[in-house]
């Protein structure tokens, strides 16, 4: 988490799902910019190391004013979830606005 008092708060959650200690993160700081890795990245056994569609989902649903940024999209070989499904996935659940996804290379600022 990163706060500054004339700065937006941003909140860097990296390689994880969702889990409790995410959604308290969130309560507790109110962040209102939330960088998630994404593609639901996994190995052969033991599930996801990064975030999948729904994961995404529960992180708009605890933030819904917030902008997610979705990094990592399929940056190495093992991700499950690809730029164009996770797109479809995000209009479809009416996130457009607050969920955005990076292109390779692509930066944002606020």
């Amino acid at each position: 988490m990163f706060k500054h008092q004339s700065e937006k708060t941003l909140y860097v959650a990296r390689d994880t799902v969702w889990y409790d200690a995410i959604h308290e993160e969130i309560d507790t700081h109110q962040p209102e910019i939330i960088v998630v890795n994404g593609g639901n990245n996994q190995f052969f056994e033991g599930g996801s190391l990064v975030m999948g569609k729904e994961d995404i989902h529960e992180t708009h649903q605890a933030a819904p004013h917030a902008k997610i940024i979705v990094s990592y999209m399929e940056a190495v070989n093992h991700w499950a979830l690809s730029r164009e499904e996770l797109k479809g996935f995000i209009h479809e659940k009416g996130m457009s606005s607050h969920v955005l996804m990076t292109d390779d290379g692509e930066s944002y600022s606020f």
